[in-house]
């Protein structure tokens, strides 16, 4: 039952993002804050990787039990913040408030499940944890469904569903006293937290990501906004390393999480790159179905499918892979590594016109990144003592974070820089033929068309009055926004290259595959 009540924290940590991912376009205009589109996805995983330092550390003194209560409760508060949300000010404090959630529950959920099995079988509980998901693979289907009615819905169901799991853990999970804090009184054990440490990661991962994701979109890259708050930012984390090296006798990341620096090294790069291989597949394909693909939220819901249930099932595998071929990790993470490039890469070369020729790919892909994502933390499991498994899990998702919100920012800046180069050349003639005379309006019509079926939202424009005023709108959103995708494909093929040079690295981790069992219930 602790098992189970733990794969149901994972699932409600897991599904806001992909019910998020599918509808934060339709959400945003909503809430008629189109202009914040990114904000409402870039908010959750700023704060998940914020929080993960601090409670990997605390974790590893008092317990986990705690903490993913905790983690649960703010789930379940930040989805009453969510489904009541009518401004996007409280729809992105409800989003910070889920990343905090998430993130204590992405952190405790691994680390406690691992610690409670010997070693070598990390890997297969990982994906019994996993497939806890199954019911949920289709939240991509299932948040379409919802959305053609109300989006807030989606907000009930995991609020229920984090409930749920609180209950489950608070009666069945009771785990022994840790043993970095035996015989030590409270004062002692808060001494051994690192507050200022703490607060310099904290501060300086929401002031460089925010900055970064500033940048070409609220405010110009060459503003003082951003140069302001990223170099601030850049400053408070290296303020922290010295701090973490010389102020502290307590650090939050000691050098022991490193005592295998070859996989060390290479795991921390395969989480990065496969975070930011995370972002072009699972958050533009939801535009690309709008835009290129012209498809219905019921038709968007089934072509959205394989998000769920191809990164679960990659992760699934990949994760049983690592026990059952113990001494095979390298060329088990690079064999998903190269799928995950192959596939990310192939959407590049799909035809526009016939969504038939993305299915292969699209599958691929998303296997190889399911099958790097989660893995990743398991091998940071394998390698970390036992004393400091939840903060080498906690280091794995920050870092797993932060390849996400570079992501974001990166593909998104990439992909407004194309759609602008080719506005004038297929969708400006048809839109001043619908009645649209200036560039404001123009740009809205086009942002619009992001945000689901140009249908469900025409009532928004008066000049389109007609249905073949709207069909010519939807045309020429297809000629412009089909050029605008293969690009940020073909950039993954980078970092997807990174991946498989760095699981070439791997081969130390053979040693520590062993029937070591941290903690016993």
């Amino acid at each position: 039952m602790t098992m189970v009540g733990l794969s149901m924290a994972f699932v409600a940590a897991e599904v806001v993002p992909l019910f998020l991912i599918t509808l934060f376009t339709i959400i945003a205009y909503d809430l008629q804050s189109g202009s914040y589109v990114i904000w409402i996805i870039v908010s959750q995983f700023i704060a998940i990787g914020a929080v993960a330092p601090f409670v990997g550390t605390v974790t590893d003194l008092i317990g986990r039990r705690y903490v993913v209560l905790a983690g649960l409760a703010c789930t379940v508060i930040s989805m009453i913040v969510i489904g009541t949300a009518h401004h996007i000010e409280q729809m992105i404090a409800g989003q910070v408030m889920a990343g905090v959630g998430i993130g204590i529950q992405l952190l405790t959920t691994v680390a406690a499940a691992t610690e409670l099995v010997p070693t070598a079988k990390r890997g297969a509980t990982i994906g019994y944890i996993v497939c806890g998901f199954t019911p949920f693979c289709a939240a991509s289907l299932y948040g379409q469904y919802l959305a053609s009615h109300s989006w807030r819905w989606v907000a009930v169901l995991v609020g229920v569903w984090a409930i749920l799991a609180f209950i489950v853990l608070a009666v069945f999970y009771h785990p022994p006293p840790r043993v970095n804090s035996q015989g030590l009184s409270k004062r002692e054990i808060v001494g051994r937290i690192d507050f200022v440490g703490s607060f310099l990661s904290l501060a300086g991962i929401i002031l460089f990501l925010t900055g970064l994701n500033w940048g070409g979109q609220t405010y110009p890259w060459k503003s003082a906004h951003v140069i302001a708050t990223m170099v601030a930012g850049g400053l408070t984390i290296v303020v922290f390393f010295l701090w973490e090296k010389f102020g502290t006798k307590y650090p939050m990341f000691p050098l022991a999480l490193a005592r295998a620096p070859k996989p060390f090294i290479a795991v921390s790069i395969l989480a990065l790159t496969s975070g930011i291989n995370y972002i072009p597949l699972v958050v533009f394909w939801v535009i690309q179905l709008y835009t290129v693909y012209e498809a219905s939220f019921h038709q968007a819901g089934v072509y959205l499918l394989p998000i769920g249930f191809c990164i679960a099932g990659g992760a699934v595998i990949s994760a049983v892979l690592l026990s059952v071929f113990k001494t095979k990790v390298p060329l088990i993470l690079m064999v998903f590594c190269i799928i995950q490039t192959a596939g990310l890469g192939s959407m590049a070369a799909i035809d526009p016109e016939n969504i038939k020729t993305a299915w292969a790919p699209m599958v691929l892909g998303l296997i190889g990144v399911g099958g790097v994502l989660l893995p990743s933390q398991v091998i940071f499991s394998i390698i970390t003592p036992d004393e400091l498994l939840g903060t080498g899990v906690a280091l794995s998702i920050v870092i797993r974070m932060i390849g996400q919100v570079v992501g974001v920012s990166m593909f998104y800046n990439i992909f407004l820089h194309h759609v602008q180069a080719n506005a004038a050349k297929y969708f400006a003639l048809p839109a001043i033929e619908a009645g649209f005379d200036t560039v404001a309006s123009i740009t809205e019509l086009a942002t619009t068309l992001t945000a689901g079926p140009l249908s469900h939202y025409a009532y928004m424009f008066p000049q389109l009055d007609t249905p073949a005023k709207i069909e010519s709108i939807v045309a020429a959103g297809h000629e412009l926004f089909k050029h605008c995708f293969p690009i940020l494909y073909l950039i993954s093929i980078a970092f997807g290259g990174a991946a498989i040079i760095s699981s070439f690295f791997l081969r130390d981790i053979n040693k520590y595959m062993n029937d070591h069992v941290a903690v016993l219930l």
